[in-house]
């Protein structure tokens, strides 16, 4: 496929869910972040819409966020690379066996999600250090990018790491 100058870029995401398994690392190394370990925590964190128990509501950090990728899409008239890779990270035989382990199959969707969002921010900003530059940073080192901590937009991202 085809993504403009940028394609090595959404082809590095591509290659990633092809070629690697989440949790497969045995050192992470990620600066200017929370790391956690409690799996269930991690869950509340990303699901919760309770600002009680959260400083910032996870979804609404990660939509605002998409938000502007998706408006240089469309400024950019890449809809159609946009659909493709929506294709793309949709389709399960495009992930490599066992990409996430079994323990964690609940978080399939929200990380099928995520890396999407990667590759389009790959597509339309290369590798502009920017929010989901960093949420593929951290896939890659091992994590799973789960809470923010603090009011966003300032504060860190909150990291599961097995």
């Amino acid at each position: 496929m085809k993504f403009s100058e940028n394609t090595p870029l959404v082809e590095e995401v591509m290659d990633f869910i092809r070629k690697s398994k989440m949790f497969n690392k045995t050192t992470f190394h990620v600066d200017n972040l929370e790391v956690i370990n409690d799996f269930n925590e991690a869950q509340n964190l990303a699901w919760s819409q309770d600002s009680s128990e959260v400083d910032t509501v996870w979804e609404y950090v990660k939509s605002q966020e998409a938000e502007s990728i998706v408006e240089r899409v469309y400024d950019l008239e890449l809809v159609t690379q946009q659909d493709d890779l929506y294709d793309y990270f949709s389709d399960h035989d495009n992930y490599s066996n066992d990409f996430i382990p079994f323990d964690y199959i609940d978080i399939n969707e929200e990380v099928e999600g995520d890396l999407t969002m990667c590759a389009l921010n790959r597509l339309v900003n290369g590798t502009t250090d920017n929010f989901f530059g960093k949420i593929f940073e951290i896939y890659k080192a091992g994590g799973w990018p789960c809470g923010w901590k603090g009011t966003y937009p300032n504060g860190e991202v909150i990291v599961y790491v097995p």
